[in-house]
Formats: structure tokens, C-alpha cells, sequence
């Protein structure tokens, strides 16, 4: 009797963890939020090129935005970008939101330096014609 009694805990508790933990498996995006990760220049660095690629992984999403402009995400979550940045300071704001409407956003700080080009100044020879460099 007691053995049977025993069994019969050690049955419930087993099944009161599995429960627990399937329905914390379920519910963790609602209560913190889709998984972001995103790939692209760090934070704060400058950038000589007028074009940033950015790519990224948001799982179980139902939407991606870069600067709120929609982004295609394939069915595994993986997703990919080019975003034109402005001279100067720009900042990149990657938005995903869940099933549950929950929004994630990560926001980046770039700096868009291009190249300086140096113009080259005509000489003139000696007959007063201009020879290019």
C-alpha cells in the first residue's frame, strides 16, 4: 500500500515538472519577447560605405522592420537587407513583432563618412594649353 502511495507521488510530481515546463516552453516569448539577432557594422563605428547590409535571425516572428520598412524573412527566421544611409550620423532601428504583438527593437548608431576625393587641378604647359593629369 505504501509502495503503490509512492509511485503514485513520484507519478504526479514527474508529471506536475513536465507540465510546468512545457507550458514555461510555450509561453517564454510572450512573457520575454521574440529572440533578435541581428548582424551588422558595431555600434557607434563610422562607415565609409553609403550602403550598410544588414542581416539577421527572429525566429517564430510575424514581421520584420528596418527603419520601419518591411523586411521578407524565410520560414526558418533568417533575414537579409541594405539599408542607404544619409552623410552623417544615421540610426538603424531593427523591429520584430511575435505572435503575442510583443515588438523587440534593437537600435544601432552609425556614422556615414564617405571618402574624401581630392581634385586634381589642370596644369597648363607651356604653348597655354591645358594638359590633364
Amino acid at each position: 500500500m505504501k509502495k503503490q502511495l509512492c509511485y503514485k507521488k513520484i507519478i504526479g510530481i514527474t508529471l506536475g515538472v513536465l507540465t510546468i515546463g512545457f507550458i514555461y516552453h510555450n509561453s517564454k516569448d510572450a512573457l520575454f519577447g521574440a529572440k533578435l539577432s541581428v548582424t551588422i557594422a558595431p555600434d557607434g563605428s563610422t562607415i565609409t560605405d553609403s550602403t550598410l547590409p544588414i542581416e539577421g535571425y527572429a525566429p517564430k516572428v510575424k514581421s520584420v522592420t528596418i527603419n520601419q520598412h518591411p523586411v521578407a524573412i524565410d520560414t526558418a527566421g533568417h533575414f537579409k537587407d541594405e539599408v542607404l544611409l544619409s552623410p552623417g550620423y544615421n540610426i538603424i532601428e531593427v523591429s520584430t513583432i511575435d505572435s503575442f504583438n510583443k515588438k523587440t527593437t534593437k537600435e544601432y548608431h552609425l556614422v556615414d563618412a564617405p571618402p574624401t576625393k581630392v581634385a586634381a587641378i589642370p596644369e597648363k604647359s607651356t604653348n597655354g594649353d591645358i594638359q590633364k593629369n
